[in-house]
């Protein structure tokens, strides 16, 4: 039974670790790395309004341009915007609000890849010089396309005054289009955006926020349609009915139902603040969780079908599932944490910290703890069993996590910490397999030898006669002659273990050893006691 202990806590920890390595996704950018640049950009932009007493240095740089587009399209300002794309490569017919439709959609497609990181931009007039591009052009990111990868470039260019400011290149603003139709929105989201109030909430845009909350909410009711019909499948199983639905109604389906969602959320064209925490690992990382879980509980629930009788191995597993729950969330968590971007090794360090404040803590309580995983390891007692440690002796009721219930001889209970009991000497009573019978007989010192020698026979051959003793160190000896009496030790072993079976066996046999005494008309010695007149007669 150990063994199929073993063997399912090893299989749900592989299939656990399996689980983890499969599900959690690494984030490129990190979360801490986002937050961090979207900190970055937000001071930098409140720096440039405070230096905006300067308006003849703006553009100047790759950064000021950078910084100028972004306080424009924040402040929905287009027209400024325009001021920073070189459409030259378009037809000069092209009309201002179609200039703008391509900076709102240039804008939507680098937000879903990237996320504005000023330390990669230049702070210098002439850019990077060792970028490996022309001296007018720097590269401000690349977008990963399914045919190839875009470069979105910035470009001097020269305007009316003679002045030169950088600006998104031609070449880039001619892409925009091929852009579009790989990541666009469709024209039903961007239809539905129109009717919904302007909003943005963890930044999503009106229609992809109310779209999450329709996908929440059809996700819900149809991994709540699969529980329903799975249940329904497994009903037909007499093996895995009971233990298959628990792992069903609350495990597998939030499993699912953060898939799903994960799935789904992945089609709605997120920015990159919004998918670092829906579509980039973090939901996988939830789902991960609520599966190990039910893999976990299913295998301890397939334990407890099979262990019929063992109540004190299905008592100390519990607390054996829940350390292995407690450790699976925490490694999900430091991969969570560490694919975010965080210092994993200070976690871990606070993580050490606080267990070994814990332990010391609960010092006793941990060492009945152990106390209680070396009595079910070694099982050297079990409900049920008659056992005797120190002064105690009684039956064993329960093991559980801190004691162990032990009623009396008297009936009364005793509640024993298993560290007092693991530590000790223990005499497990029911184990027994011959109880022994051992009789001293004191035979009066004038009985004559003939007579003597005549009962030694007879008792043996009672003795080894008798349908009810084994042949284990089995004898009959006149042993020994005391002061008072001649010895004759009867030693034998029983064929039954249980106390009052042997108790009977043991009535029958004094009875009739006490019938060979008297038909050998023997007497037993009575102890005497002598006094001298002279030891009456000492003073005090």
């Amino acid at each position: 039974m150990q063994k199929t202990v073993t063997a399912l806590l090893l299989r749900g920890g592989f299939i656990v670790c399996m689980l983890i390595s499969m599900m959690a996704t690494a984030q490129e950018p990190t979360l801490k790395q986002v937050k961090e640049r979207q900190e970055l950009a937000k001071q930098a932009l409140e720096d440039a309004q405070l230096s905006s007493q300067n308006p003849a240095q703006i553009g100047n740089t790759p950064l000021s341009s950078m910084l100028a587009l972004a306080k424009a399209i924040r402040s929905n300002d287009y027209l400024e915007a325009q001021k920073y794309f070189d459409f030259r490569i378009l037809a000069d017919s092209i009309s201002v609000e179609q200039k703008t439709e391509l900076i709102k959609q240039l804008d939507i497609v680098w937000s879903q890849h990237h996320s504005l990181d000023i330390t990669t931009l230049s702070d210098e007039p002439q850019g990077h010089l060792d970028d490996g591009l022309p001296s007018y052009r720097d590269l401000l990111g690349v977008i990963d396309s399914s045919i190839k990868d875009v470069p979105i470039y910035l470009q001097r260019v020269k305007v009316e005054n003679g002045k030169q400011i950088w600006k998104i290149s031609s070449k880039t603003v001619g892409q925009i289009p091929e852009l579009w139709s790989e990541f666009g929105y469709h024209p039903i989201a961007e239809s539905v955006g129109e009717y919904l109030p302007e909003f943005h909430i963890f930044d999503m845009q009106n229609w992809q926020f109310v779209s999450f909350i329709i996908i929440l909410v059809c996700s819900w009711y149809l991994t709540d349609f699969i529980r329903y019909f799975l249940i329904k499948l497994v009903s037909y199983s007499e093996v895995y009915r009971r233990t298959m639905r628990r792992f069903i109604r609350v495990p597998l389906r939030l499993f699912l139902f953060f898939i799903f969602l994960q799935w789904a959320t992945g089609h709605l064209g997120l920015s990159i603040y919004a998918r670092v925490w829906l579509d980039t690992g973090t939901l996988n990382y939830l789902a991960s969780i609520f599966l190990s879980m039910g893999i976990i509980e299913f295998c301890f629930a397939l334990y407890v079908s099979r262990a019929s009788q063992d109540n004190n191995s299905v008592v100390i597993l519990k607390p054996m599932v829940t350390t292995l729950k407690i450790i699976t969330v925490i490694v999900i968590a430091l991969n969570w944490f560490k694919d975010a971007g965080f210092n994993i090794t200070a976690i871990i360090t606070g993580l050490g910290i606080g267990s070994l404040a814990i332990a010391l803590a609960a010092q006793k309580s941990l060492e009945n703890v152990f106390g209680a995983f070396t009595l079910f390891v070694a099982r050297p007692i079990k409900p049920g069993d008659m056992c005797k440690f120190g002064n105690t002796q009684g039956r064993v009721e329960e093991i559980g996590l801190r004691s162990t219930k032990i009623r009396k001889l008297d009936r009364k209970v005793v509640h024993v910490p298993n560290s007092t009991i693991a530590s000790m000497e223990l005499e497990n009573i029911s184990e027994i397999d011959n109880r022994r019978y051992l009789k001293r007989l004191r035979i009066r010192l004038n009985t004559p030898t003939d007579k003597l020698k005549a009962l030694v026979e007879a008792i043996r051959k009672l003795i080894d006669e008798h349908p009810n003793t084994t042949d284990l160190e089995r004898y009959v000896r006149f042993e020994d002659i005391e002061e008072d009496a001649f010895i004759v030790v009867v030693n034998a072993y029983s064929t039954v273990s249980g106390r009052v079976q042997y108790k009977e066996i043991e009535e029958k046999i004094n009875f009739q050893i006490m019938q060979i005494i008297d038909q050998h008309k023997v007497e037993l010695a009575i102890p005497e006691q002598r006094l001298s007149m002279n030891d009456l007669t000492k003073p005090a």
